[in-house]
């Protein structure tokens, strides 16, 4: 038992390390190299405790060997690796002082000498904050892709810290007399600080990558209103194309014989997929998303006053409306049930405000992480901007989108204050 505790610092920052190891980079000839980075990290642990180095050099080397361990095993940079081994360790840092508040008044007052109960509280302990690091940290910010960081300083600077305030605690410890009466209150005390200290640092390092996947996420959805943007005027040039195109037919038909009047007709009905709502961009939305259902064998019914989303710029109407009937008509391509293959659009103003209803069938119920609705196709970094694109230009009015199921119906809802009510820019 004394010589597994005894070793729990370098067997702690390992399996601290497994959680943070970005395991979808790994190098060529990964196997070999990882089995023999765990041999040699091991070995030279044992080394260290056999011949007594000092805790504090220990330290450092246990430290590099994980690093040297993730560098040499994965492809990821210096700052990526400084941050996995700095998470590492303060994991590790953090399991163990949890231990010893827990053990060492336990141990004094019921006079416990065994290591049975450190090391069964250990692998508690540190199972609890590795589930709850896994699930609350890391499974979510490897699902988003590879890290970014905001400012690299913020690791580096992390790294150094963690391990000054490793070092300075240590000496402290060193320093209290065991047989003192304050010496219980003291090291409880420091253990918490060191505890408080690592759990400041590994906020700091994910608080710097939130900052930098906050402003990834707006760049796409700038990208893609843009495109939605230049999409609008591309549907607009097809639907004057389209009004040029109808209003020729109508001319050679009253010069047509029954036999050219039929196929005509046929190009009529085919061309006459159009709206007149009382918004222009409403119309063209409609008209293009209209096809796309045809094709899909989908429904579209539509009421629409549109003329309540006056002061809605057009392209951004195109763009809410436009991802809102992409979004049914994709989940409805996968329904076989031709009864269930219906979008309900419906689009009124309700007191002060121009309400956008989307309804269709779904087979599952949306999932949610964090309070944001994740996307169900396969590439969640490509995908997955539908609805948040949405609510972005909804807000820019001051306006809001909400998206809910009931009775396997999904619902989307946007809601925009009439043009008396805003301003914007």
């Amino acid at each position: 038992m004394e010589y597994i505790f005894a070793r729990q610092v370098p067997v702690g920052m390992f399996f601290a390390a497994l959680l943070f190891m970005p395991w979808g980079h790994k190098r060529d000839n990964f196997l070999p190299k990882f089995v023999i980075g765990i041999i040699s990290f091991f070995a030279v642990a044992e080394i260290c405790e056999v011949f007594s180095v000092e805790s504090k050099i220990r330290l450092l080397i246990y430290t590099v060997l994980i690093f040297a361990l993730i560098w040499i095993c994965f492809e990821c940079t210096i700052i990526h690796t400084i941050f996995y081994t700095t998470c590492s360790y303060a994991i590790q840092h953090i399991s163990s002082k949890l231990t010893y508040m827990l053990v060492v008044p336990v141990s004094m007052k019921r006079n416990l000498t065994g290591y049975g109960f450190a090391i069964t509280s250990l692998l508690l302990v540190s199972i609890l904050i590795a589930v709850v690091v896994f699930f609350k940290y890391t499974r979510p910010y490897y699902k988003k892709g590879d890290l970014q960081f905001d400012n690299v300083r913020i690791v580096v600077y992390s790294g150094v810290f963690l391990v000054a305030a490793v070092y300075l605690s240590s000496l402290l410890e060193s320093g209290f007399p065991q047989n003192s009466e304050s010496y219980l209150t003291s090291y409880l005390c420091l253990n918490a600080f060191c505890i408080l200290f690592a759990l400041a640092i590994l906020a700091l390092e994910f608080s710097n990558f939130n900052v930098k996947q906050l402003e990834q996420e707006n760049q796409i959805l700038a990208q893609l209103l843009e495109s939605d943007k230049e999409q609008y005027e591309q549907a607009k040039r097809d639907m004057e194309i389209i009004n040029i195109r109808y209003h020729d037919i109508k001319q050679q038909y009253t010069k047509a014989s029954d036999e050219e009047r039929s196929k005509l007709e046929e190009e009529m009905a085919e061309l006459n997929l159009r709206y007149f709502t009382g918004n222009k961009a409403v119309d063209i939305t409609l008209t293009q998303k209209s096809a796309k259902c045809n094709e899909a064998g989908i429904q579209l019914i539509c009421s629409a006053d549109a003329g309540c989303l006056e002061h809605i710029k057009h392209y951004h109407i195109y763009s809410m409306l436009g991802n809102a009937l992409d979004n049914a008509i994709e989940c409805l391509e996968q329904v076989s049930d031709p009864a269930k293959k219906v979008i309900v659009l419906d689009i009124h103003k309700e007191k002060n405000m121009a309400v956008i209803r989307v309804e269709n069938y779904t087979p599952n119920r949306p999932k949610y992480e964090n309070g944001s609705l994740v996307t169900t196709k396969p590439d969640e970094k490509e995908h997955g901007y539908g609805v948040k694109s949405i609510q972005n230009t909804a807000e820019i009015y001051g306006g809001n989108a909400h998206i809910f199921v009931e009775n396997e119906i999904f619902y989307l809802l946007i809601t925009l204050p009439s043009s008396e009510n805003i301003t914007v820019e």
